[in-house]
């Protein structure tokens, strides 16, 4: 699919590098590209890709490009130097459970107890996805995102329940 999306693309035009005008070198690294919407999924209003300023009040990082909705709070970055979304559009509650789902997530690869992709392989087990290149955190929605920091928690405490600390959201020196 991917060297198919490469092939598919025209030579690259002369000058920089863009979302319209992208690495074909970095499109072919996508390993399962997503197509980029007309439409959110969450408001039916269209989309648009631009600088990311328009989110954060300035560019942020090495490729500094984003898919927003013109209509809602939704959007997902690019990956680097293409124009093909890491995910799908997320409203603000997604983004955060997908912030807490890699937070739990990424420590199984990143400290060494697992590679990458046998941390993805034992996440598509646990959520009952069966193929595994169709796990991906930037895919999932909020209930897909508790059941990841929920299969992590089980994993390293062998408990079922995720203890966000004290009901009044105090987090004191003993917490």
């Amino acid at each position: 699919m991917r060297d198919q999306l490469a092939a598919a693309l025209p030579p690259r035009a002369p000058g920089p590098v863009t979302p319209s005008n992208p690495s074909r070198r970095a499109v072919a690294r996508v390993l399962n590209p997503l197509p980029v919407p007309d439409r959110c999924p969450h408001c039916a209003s269209k989309v648009f890709i631009d600088t990311n300023a328009l989110i954060y009040g300035r560019p942020f990082g090495e490729w500094p490009w984003a898919l927003m909705c013109t209509g809602c709070d939704s959007y997902v970055g690019l990956h680097p130097f293409t124009g093909i979304p890491l995910g799908t559009l997320a409203t603000k509650p997604m983004r955060d459970a997908r912030k807490r789902a890699k937070d739990a997530f990424n420590p199984l690869w990143q400290d060494g107890g697992m590679t990458r992709t046998e941390a993805y392989a034992w996440l598509a087990g646990e959520l009952g996805i069966a193929e595994v290149e169709k796990c991906h955190i930037g895919w999932f929605d909020v209930k897909q995102c508790e059941a990841v920091v929920r299969a992590c928690y089980r994993r390293e405490f062998g408990a079922e329940e995720v203890d966000d600390g004290p009901a009044d959201g105090y987090q004191g020196e003993n917490w």
